[in-house]
């Protein structure tokens, strides 16, 4: 398409535009004097609705006319001095849509039927303005009405009014007719003006154009002498004054060779570092970068033979035809130093080098970076200490040499006894410091050509190298004892031991893997036989791990095949002996080992990951036992139940919606239930624990701090842990009869209990003597073998009718 084609065409879309504005404007105009009718209906309709409603306006003070809506007479003459002052039909329909006036008034008591779409009905439901259309045989054009509705005191919609606004709407639209003309007449002009100016533009602007095309035409075929009028002050002769000195300029540089200035120009920016070499291996060309990373300067290098600046670049290495590429430390004036990079490229002419380009970089970032990343890689990054990764590679060179008759290598897998207990009661920055203590005094009881190595956690290796006689009998003493010191943390002294397990000759087994999974295993015997000792790998230990492994797999269907059983044990108020509470006691009946205590299969539920379903399985049967209870024997059943929370369900972001949901769906009340969660537990993260206790105790439910007594807690947190229950440990009650000490220290938890508000529960009680202690302390609640064992709950209740029947 030609460009004069293009701007007729832009011309004829404006054109276009400006018709369609008229349109536009036209229709604008129309709307506006409908919508203009239709409001003026509507305000003169809730004038008169507010009339019939609400009554006249009184002629003097006092009087009160009413309401015209139960007066027929009434409002039928005031609708006819409407019709006869103003022209103007209105109808008064009830909620039924029964004419109560009109301007037939032998209309008054039949139903309203000419609307047919339901609009008054519509209107009288919502209270919203409608209009429509009556059509009938006298009016076949139909007669516009528009109705609102009709609202009385108090706000009680008491019909609507209907109101024919035809003659307003003819008047308004007949009042438009002039500025529609208007309208027409302006745009039909501006529509010939456009296309005549454009017309004209576009034949001016084409002939320019084509000019400067054809002498553009000339010199890009070489006329640099062609030049085209360009005296006017319009862009277009702008742009031929532009296209003149550009032909101008043109035809200098093409009498001009910038080769040479060009491409040194190039070199000398360049970021890298370039030298030229002539043939004879001396430097005739440098950019600024070379001079910068030799330290020596562009006049420096020129005319230097490159071997006295490179020394260990030689430039007769590109005698062939491939690049050459060298690093070496290159140092500065400074008196620092610079890894650089040179590529040597050789300059052949007719088969022979005839010189070589040096293209230098600086590096030293570069292989800084790629050195730690190796060091990052194959290193922990809270100790410092070689990774598994690492370990292994040494490992299995270790196991290389000894086989080739270097000696024994053994290798100890430690485990820190108590860690866990450290990170969760004093915090994960506690427990980082721990680990790099630990780390360094692992590495100042081994050998400088040993390795020690972190593996995760709290787990460390170390491979020993050669194992002799006198290392394996002096090393894992010397580790036990430089770990068994006790520990500063945050001015804090904290005792922590470690369990080794060790293989002392490695070479004997397949690989690396096998070697450390063995010394992992000698560690876990070493765990079971007390921890805080170094434990000889032995091959029955095989053993042990297959039927832990067996364990395992039983325990995580024991809920599907319904296996776990809840007991229950009695928490009695003290002085009346009556049983107010119990708490909640899983048991596991292990086909393959009978009934057993929770302590023999929880520990391995938590390794395992099952510890969550087991306390998920624990809150539902517990809720549903106690809520059965209640239902069958309301006097005799506890008052509430408590059931023990473990960390993995507290951390759990959906626990007070599964408390929520086991309550609705048991119909336990929700202050019948406690959820016991351990004080270790708690002290892990105080400040993200406490909210997430807020939000169950939102519930209705109330909180229990069990085992208090037994971590690193303070006994500030008690007021910043929103709990109800405080169980003390059954340590405070070790020693307890006879021990002024011990009563004193006792007496002091159980009184900052009750001055918090708390429910003091002291737990393990023995005998007799000790339950006597605690009355005298003014403890209410405890429980312990001596007041009730655990027992199924059939058991317990049959005991509580024995007693009081």
């Amino acid at each position: 398409m030609t460009l004069r084609r293009k701007l007729v065409g832009g011309y004829l879309l404006v054109a276009v535009l400006v018709a369609l504005v008229g349109v536009v404007a036209w229709r604008v105009d129309v709307g506006s004097a409908r919508r203009a009718a239709i409001t003026e209906a509507e305000h003169v309709a809730f004038g008169v609705a507010r009339d019939v409603a609400f009554g006249l306006a009184p002629d003097s003070a006092g009087e009160d006319p009413g309401p015209l809506y139960d007066k027929p007479e009434w409002l039928h003459a005031y609708l006819r001095r409407l019709r006869d002052l103003q022209g103007r039909d209105i109808v008064v329909v009830d909620r039924r849509q029964v004419v109560l006036g009109g301007a037939v008034p032998d209309h008054v008591g039949t139903t309203f039927d000419h609307d047919t779409a339901d609009q008054v009905g519509a209107t009288i439901r919502d209270r919203v303005p409608r209009t429509f259309g009556e059509v009938s045989d006298d009016h076949p054009d139909g007669i516009k009405q528009v109705v609102v509705p009709l609202v009385g005191r108090y706000d009680v919609t008491l019909g609507a009014v209907i109101l024919e606004y035809t003659p307003l709407y003819d008047e308004m639209v007949a009042s438009t007719g002039r500025a529609q003309l208007t309208i027409a007449t302006v745009c039909g002009a501006g529509v010939l003006l456009v296309l005549l100016v454009g017309g004209l533009l576009a034949s001016s602007v084409t002939r320019r154009v084509a000019t400067l095309t054809a002498a553009v035409h000339d010199v890009r075929d070489g006329a640099y002498e062609r030049r085209v009028p360009a005296g006017g002050r319009d862009e277009i002769h702008q742009l031929g004054r532009a296209f003149n000195d550009m032909a101008a300029e043109l035809g200098r540089s093409a009498r001009e060779i910038l080769a040479k200035e060009y491409t040194d120009a190039i070199l000398a920016s360049a970021a890298e570092g370039i030298c030229g070499v002539d043939e004879h291996d001396r430097i005739t060309f440098a950019n600024a970068a070379a001079g910068r990373l030799t330290g020596l300067g562009v006049d420096g290098l020129l005319g230097r033979p490159a071997a006295t600046v490179l020394p260990d670049v030689d430039p007769a290495l590109g005698e062939g035809r491939a690049d050459t590429v060298r690093e070496r430390d290159m140092p500065a004036p400074d008196g620092s130093s610079a890894r650089v990079s040179c590529t040597i490229s050789p300059i052949m002419r007719d088969g022979r080098r005839a010189g070589a380009v040096l293209l230098l970089r600086d590096v030293t970032r570069q292989r800084a970076l790629e050195h730690e990343l190796r060091h990052q890689a194959l290193h922990d990054g809270l100790t410092g200490l070689p990774n598994r990764a690492l370990f292994n590679d040494r490992l299995d060179q270790a196991m290389t040499r000894s086989a080739t008759g270097h000696g024994p290598a053994g290798v100890l897998f430690v485990d820190l006894d108590g860690f866990k207990r450290v990170n969760d009661s004093l915090g994960h920055s506690a427990g980082d410091q721990l680990l790099r203590i630990a780390a360094e005094r692992l590495r100042d009881a081994v050998r400088p050509g040993d390795t020690v190595a972190r593996f995760g956690g709290d787990e460390f290796g170390i491979l020993v190298e050669p194992a002799g006689e006198t290392v394996v009998a002096r090393l894992p003493e010397r580790l036990l004892q430089a770990m068994s010191e006790p520990f500063l943390l945050g001015g804090r002294e904290v005792t922590v031991t470690a369990s080794v397990g060790a293989v002392w000759d490695a070479a004997r087994h397949a690989d690396a893997d096998e070697v450390v999974r063995n010394a992992d295993v000698a560690m876990y015997a070493a765990k079971e036989q007390g921890k805080a000792r170094c434990v000889d790998f032995q091959a029955d230990m095989h053993t042990r791990i297959v039927e832990q492994l067996d364990q395992e797999h039983r325990l995580k269907t024991a809920i599907e095949r319904g296996e776990l059983r809840l007991y229950l044990q009695p928490i009695v108020e003290t002085l009346a002996g009556r049983t107010e509470g119990v708490e909640a006691l899983v048991r596991w009946q292990d086909p393959a080992a009978g009934l057993r205590a929770p302590g023999t299969f929880l520990p391995l539920a938590e390794s395992a990951g099952l510890i969550t379903d087991i306390d998920r399985w624990m809150l539902r049967e517990s809720c549903l036992t106690l809520r059965a209870w209640q239902d069958d024997d309301a006097a005799g059943a506890p008052d509430w139940i408590t059931v023990n929370i473990s960390a993995a369900l507290l951390d759990s972001p959906d626990l007070p919606d599964l408390v929520t949901r086991t309550l609705r769906e048991t119909g336990l009340r929700p202050e019948a239930l406690v959820l016991e969660v351990t004080e270790t537990t708690l002290m892990r993260d105080v400040t993200g624990t406490a909210p997430r206790l807020e939000r169950l105790r939102s519930t209705g439910v109330r909180i229990a701090i069990d085992d208090f007594g037994t971590g690193y807690s303070s006994l500030g947190y008690l007021r910043d842990i929103p709990a109800d229950v405080l169980k003390v440990d059954r340590s405070f009650l070790e020693g307890l009869v006879g021990s002024d000490r011990h009563r004193g220290l006792l007496a002091a938890v159980v009184q900052l209990g009750h001055t918090l508000g708390l429910r003091v529960v002291a737990e393990g009680v023995e005998d007799a003597a000790q339950l006597a202690e605690l009355v005298g302390l003014g403890c209410r609640y405890a429980q312990g073998y001596h007041l009730a064992r655990p027992a199924p709950v059939g058991q317990l209740r049959t005991a509580a009718e024995l007693v009081r029947g």
